[in-house]
């Protein structure tokens, strides 16, 4: 038995093609039902509020979302990965003031980590910087790319450059003096995930946002739930694209071979995700490790959804289809280039 009840899934069901390919309408409720199964405080201590359960378990919840819409994955790893940085953060300030909300859905958690990501693989600069003028720090700046931005309430988690010192880690509410939202990207699919760009105007920086003065630091050590929490969204296309292989053995027996290889390389990720996991820090020391991982769930991915492909015949390929075969392939193809994308990993590994 899962964790989400039969009428959320049946919703979500219903609702998957259309938060796919609109934003608005069923796409802004979205993250409220998510919480309201009691998702986002499955990780959270339960000092603070939460159920104290594990990272893994919380992977495990993602997955069975992405079974049923990437799209719903993909906002709530940008949701928990934002709590995660507050909860790991030395600074209480969001922690006592933005967690029920977060929890709740009230307030949408979105992370922008896609520019520092890059910048920390040297791969970029970062697009915001912390300017000082008569005493006042101010961000001045553009982020191109930030997921679950709700036209409403959202409070956002990026990286800006400071002159002279190290990066800040900052979160920042929506409605402040000289912050901008975009239009929505126009995305092939996952077009219901509130992905816009944030534009800041001299925007007052209050001491309260800063999560860490030391951005190197803080996502090394926060990376293997960023990345974990990742591959949570692909385990659960992966296992549905395999759950629809199986479904048609029957009449395509010569696909068995390559689809109990792919089921037994999905067990081998996970297993190894997992005990990693367990072992406290091991993916911080071991990051090769961690970015090998994300590279073959990626590519493990892309193999499955070929794989149903066949197995579906041409039935899967025409747009009326229940099977949902056309959403997951564009699904599946977002998985390359979310931040860390497979490229940036694998110059990251080729250079370390």
């Amino acid at each position: 038995m899962g964790f989400f009840s039969t009428d959320f899934l049946t919703w979500l069901d219903d609702q998957a093609d259309i938060i796919d390919q609109h934003s608005g309408g069923p796409a802004d409720e979205l993250l409220k039902r998510i919480a309201k199964e009691g998702t986002f405080s499955l990780v959270v201590p339960k000092a603070l509020g939460g159920q104290g359960k594990s990272q893994i378990e919380l992977i495990n919840l993602l997955s069975e979302l992405a079974e049923h819409s990437l799209t719903a994955a993909f906002i709530s790893w940008g949701h928990a990965t934002l709590i995660d940085n507050i909860l790991k953060s030395e600074n209480p300030y969001f922690r006592e003031h933005y967690l029920k909300q977060l929890l709740s859905g009230d307030y949408a958690g979105a992370t922008g980590l896609s520019n520092a990501i890059k910048f920390l693989a040297d791969l970029e600069e970062l697009n915001v910087d912390v300017i000082t003028e008569d005493g006042q720090l101010y961000l001045k700046g553009r982020l191109p790319w930030v997921t679950n931005l709700r036209k409403d309430q959202f409070l956002a988690v990026f990286v800006a450059a400071v002159k002279g010192d190290n990066p800040y880690v900052i979160a920042i509410p929506s409605g402040v003096s000289g912050l901008t939202r975009s239009k929505d990207l126009e995305f092939v699919a996952l077009q219901g995930s509130n992905t816009a760009a944030l534009d800041f105007d001299k925007v007052p920086l209050k001491k309260e946002w800063i999560l860490s003065t030391d951005a190197p630091r803080f996502l090394s050590q926060n990376r293997p739930t960023f990345l974990g929490y990742q591959l949570g969204m692909a385990f659960g296309l992966a296992e549905r694209s395999l759950k629809e292989v199986n479904s048609r053995l029957k009449q395509r027996s010569v696909l068995k071979e390559e689809w109990l290889e792919q089921k037994a390389a999905l067990t081998s990720i996970r297993t190894q995700l997992f005990e990693g996991l367990h072992q406290k820090d091991y993916f911080v020391n071991h990051p090769r490790k961690l970015f090998e991982l994300r590279i073959g769930i990626v590519d493990l991915v892309a193999q499955s959804l070929l794989l149903e492909l066949q197995a579906s015949g041409g039935s899967g390929y025409f747009q009326q289809s229940s099977s949902g075969f056309i959403r997951r392939w564009k699904e599946g193809a977002f998985l390359p280039i979310v931040s860390p994308s497979a490229v940036q990993l694998r110059h990251i590994l080729r250079a370390s």
